[in-house]
């Protein structure tokens, strides 16, 4: 039973703040990462690549935008590349997309290099979340290929894996356009601080660094394998061999490479933006069948369930969605992909789900899996949520809104009238459910959003692998 104590706001701002703030701390500091011989070890696959960090809208102009604006699969001019910033942008949802034309990227990269503020930092999923589990105390090894101008972006202690000693490397360039909440482009405003990301990937498509990662995964005897970067696959323009389906073999190594793990050694994937209804489809085969959980923000979620339940792609969704939305997407993808567990005789059923939004951190565990701390997990994502987008270890309360009301359904069935009150004093509320026969704890943590985003680019990553830092145990 969850009892109601109302915080109102006040005229000094909404004093929920502060209470939440200590518990979620407190939560934190109650659970700590292992070390020595209980060290947890994770390996991370696939690929990396040079961040070019740019203001969106001083990159982009309006003015040149002709006509309303649309999606595009895969941009190939500037007028697509134009409409489709401005389809995600009004709607403040966080986008990827291919250019396949490369003098045109080229020309943008050369752009961008010139505006006030433009930055670089190492780029991809695998190196974000490899650097996050490193600082939160794991041992880590990753797979990319990668010169060593861009190895300098990394903890010494991480080994890297994927490349030849000599190897002469050209990094992949991803641009990531960031604007603010409420940022202007022409008559459209983003409702939220979010990324559009564009890239003329060559190397990550191709899971270039899967061989040698499977070489080291033996001796390394991970506790957690991560599968991320496929979303490099999207829309790529795979040269066919001889009639092959080169993607659909590479993803055959990927499921391969999981297969090859001990039980012990549990399988998060990692989704993303993806478009490309063949690759989902071939992800819904190859891959999540094969995994016990998997991360993701509110997009790619109803993405997600989309491809499961309707075989269709959702471009975009709801960039803040209710709550009892997000959980009723959350079970129904649960059982969609329990049903890929039985319908492939997978040795692997997935047992986590963890959906991160702007406002909170939604996290489904089986009881009585490998998963441990469930409850501390969804504080430390959130912390983490917070911490990252701000650039700042340190929370202060000036720079912190909380967007959940008193309380919140826990379904938007009417039939259901299940309602968890939101108590600052106990800020993560978590319950037990029945779904597909299994007992479940979903928990929900709010998030302290950040008013004065620095980073967004890289979010997902952190918030993800921080809400697995404290949920592997040896």
């Amino acid at each position: 039973m969850f009892y109601a104590i109302y915080y109102r706001k006040t005229d000094i701002g909404d004093v929920r703040l502060s209470p939440v703030k200590e518990h979620l701390l407190s939560l934190e500091n109650e659970n700590r990462v292992k070390t020595g011989n209980m060290q947890p070890r994770v390996a991370l696959g696939y690929g990396a690549c040079h961040d070019l960090f740019v203001n969106a809208t001083l990159l982009l102009d309006h003015r040149e935008l002709i006509g309303v604006p649309e999606h595009f699969d895969e941009i190939t001019t500037k007028e697509e590349f134009l409409k489709s910033f401005t389809y995600f942008f009004k709607h403040g949802a966080a986008a990827e997309r291919f250019m396949s034309n490369s003098k045109l990227y080229d020309d943008y990269i050369k752009r961008a290099l010139n505006i006030p503020g433009t930055k670089w930092n190492i780029g991809g999923n695998a190196p974000l979340m490899a650097k996050r589990f490193y600082m939160e105390g794991w041992k880590v090894l990753f797979a990319a290929k990668m010169s060593n101008n861009l190895k300098k972006y990394i903890p010494e202690e991480i080994q890297i894996v994927g490349g030849d000693e000599n190897e002469d490397m050209k990094d992949d360039i991803h641009m990531i356009l960031e604007y603010k909440a409420d940022a202007k482009f022409g008559t459209y405003k983003a409702p939220r601080a979010n990324r559009y990301i564009v890239h003329n990937d060559e190397n990550n498509p191709l899971l270039s660094s899967l061989e040698k990662f499977g070489e080291h995964l033996p001796g390394f005897k991970p506790d957690l394998l991560v599968i991320s970067g496929l979303q490099m696959m999207d829309n790529y323009p795979f040269k066919s061999d001889n009639g092959k389906d080169l993607r659909a073999e590479r993803l055959d190594l990927v499921k391969e490479q999981i297969l090859s793990q001990p039980l012990k050694t549990l399988a998060h994937f990692e989704m993303a933006s993806y478009v490309d209804l063949e690759l989902l489809k071939h992800l819904t085969t190859k891959v999540l069948p094969y995994v016990d959980s998997v991360g993701m923000n509110e997009q790619e979620l109803t993405n997600l369930y989309s491809v499961l339940e309707f075989g269709e792609v959702s471009v975009v969704a709801d960039s803040n969605p209710r709550i009892a939305t997000a959980l009723d997407q959350m079970r129904k993808t649960f059982n969609l992909i329990r049903q890929q567990n039985r319908k492939y005789t997978s040795n692997r059923k997935l047992t986590r789900i963890h959906v991160h939004t702007l406002a909170y951190q939604a996290i489904l565990t089986v009881k009585d899996s490998s998963w441990q701390r469930t409850k501390a997990a969804a504080a430390k994502a959130s912390l983490t949520a917070h911490r990252y987008v701000c650039n700042s270890q340190n929370i202060a309360l000036e720079k912190v809104k909380l967007l959940l009301d008193d309380s919140f359904s826990t379904t938007t069935d009417n039939d259901n009238t299940s309602r968890v009150f939101f108590e600052p004093t106990k800020p993560v509320a978590c319950w037990e459910e029945i779904l597909n026969g299994d007992s479940v704890e979903i928990c929900i943590a709010p998030v302290l959003i950040c008013t004065e985003a620095q980073l967004t680019a890289g979010a997902g990553d952190n918030i993800s692998a921080a809400g697995l830092v404290l949920q592997v145990e040896k």
